[in-house]
Parts: structure tokens; sequence; C-alpha cells
């Protein structure tokens, strides 16, 4: 039901106002070109601090190689048919204001 989304921006990619590689994140972390459906508690698992971004919650701060200095950055993507009163109770559960 939920999928969990992943972009990571380099440097160079911020040059040119693109991300170096996007996807899937699955359990275990690791990164995929296929969607899978997991579980609220699956997908709550593979994302940090969250803010709602309108129909889906993005990590406020991402994950950055100090020795790198990219950034991957994950999103937690709800069902699409998702009500506005169920989404108001994920942000709730989510602990989003």
């Amino acid at each position: 039901m939920f999928r969990v989304t992943y972009d990571i921006v380099t440097y160079e990619s911020a040059e040119h106002g693109d991300t170096a590689e996007a996807g899937f994140v699955q359990p275990g972390g690791w990164h995929t070109e296929d969607s899978e459906s997991l579980s609220l508690r699956e997908a709550a698992n593979l994302v940090g601090n969250l803010e709602d971004s309108g129909s889906w919650f993005t990590e406020i701060d991402g994950t950055e190689d100090y020795r790198t200095g990219a950034v991957e950055r994950r999103s937690l993507h709800p069902p699409r048919n998702i009500t506005t009163a169920s989404y108001a109770r994920l942000k709730r559960v989510l602990g989003i204001r």
C-alpha cells in the first residue's frame, strides 16, 4: 500500500538542477528501480523525520555522505486513493503537524 522513494543529489547534479540517482527503497534500505508495496510500519522504518509535501511526506533532513557530499532524501507515499480524512490520520500517526 505504501511506497518509499529516494533521490540522491551531488554537487555536480545540483549544478544542473537534477538528481544523480532516484528510485525506490525496499526493506533493508536496498535501492531499486521497481516499486514494491510496503506496510506502513515497513515504510516508516525506512524514513527519518518527515514533513507534509501535500500528497506525500518527505524527509526534512536527508542523509549526507560526508566523504562525497552527496545527500539522499527519502519520501513516503501513501496509496493514491487515500481519502482526506485518512491522510489527516496518517499525519497524526507519523507525528506530523
